[in-house]
């Protein structure tokens, strides 16, 4: 009778499993299937700073668009032509402010707007602004106005980028020429020289800071500039202060492959 058992137990155990394996093999395909479904093979990669999203069929990807606000005075103001590839431009330029009002209003006008990247450029009115004799702390404020914006943009996840400020050259006509060239020959610092003199030390610093903290930086200022560091005439308006178009196409020019890397 054991043996009659034993020759019907077996086979019949044997069935059980395999059906068992079979089902399980069965709901692990099933899964599997509805999973990749469900989420159509998506993965996301980064590709230099930009957000990729690939569908799973070769040839289809889209890049998410780049915000990138800019804050400054009005040299930043009029950049309105700067559209590096993949990037929404938010202008937040505001003429004659100085870097301490850049401060100010930094939270409301970038932090708020949540942008992948903020450029920080303009301290030329710090220096119109200041006298003489009260220069060196206008510009220990100015430095500091600038840390206080990169720890900002830091902070709330956004990527600081410093621009360098662009010197000027003297307002054209014959009496300004004469009159820097009498200057000269006296000797005497002539206004321009003067405003120049503090951007170059200032540019200098920026730089210096730039790299010891790891902060992405605009070099301008020697795009535009002549040997000895002033503006190029075709880069001025009249005035001497205020860039030309051909100014700001060579700034996007320079910028927008920077960013785009």
């Amino acid at each position: 009778m054991d043996r009659i058992r034993r020759a019907l137990y077996f086979p019949y155990m044997k069935t059980i499993v395999a059906c068992r394996m079979m089902v399980t093999t069965f709901f692990l395909f099933l899964c599997s299937a509805t999973f990749s479904i469900g989420n159509e093979n998506i993965h996301h990669a980064g590709t230099g700073g930009r957000n990729v999203v690939k569908t799973g069929n070769p040839g289809e990807a889209s890049v998410r668009t780049r915000s990138i606000v800019i804050i400054g005075a009005s040299y930043a103001r009029g950049w309105t032509g700067f559209s590096p590839r993949n990037s929404k431009i938010l202008n937040k330029g505001v003429n004659g402010e100085q870097s301490f009002e850049m401060l100010a209003r930094f939270r409301k006008d970038v932090v708020d707007e949540h942008p992948d990247v903020v450029i920080i450029w303009g301290f030329i009115n710090d220096i119109f602004r200041s006298s003489r004799e009260k220069i060196d702390p206008t510009l220990e404020r100015t430095r500091g106005s600038i840390v206080e914006m990169v720890d900002l943009a830091r902070a709330n996840g956004i990527k600081p980028v410093i621009a360098t400020e662009v010197t000027i050259r003297g307002r054209s006509g014959i009496k300004e020429a004469i009159a820097t060239w009498i200057g000269r020959l006296k000797g005497a610092e002539s206004y321009q020289d003067y405003v120049n003199r503090h951007v170059l030390d200032t540019n200098q610093w920026i730089r210096e800071y730039a790299r010891e903290k790891g902060i992405a930086l605009l070099d301008l200022q020697p795009l535009l500039a002549d040997g000895e560091g002033r503006r190029k005439k075709e880069y001025a308006k009249n005035d001497g202060s205020h860039l030309s178009e051909a100014a700001y196409t060579r700034l996007s020019r320079y910028a927008e492959a920077y960013i785009s890397q």
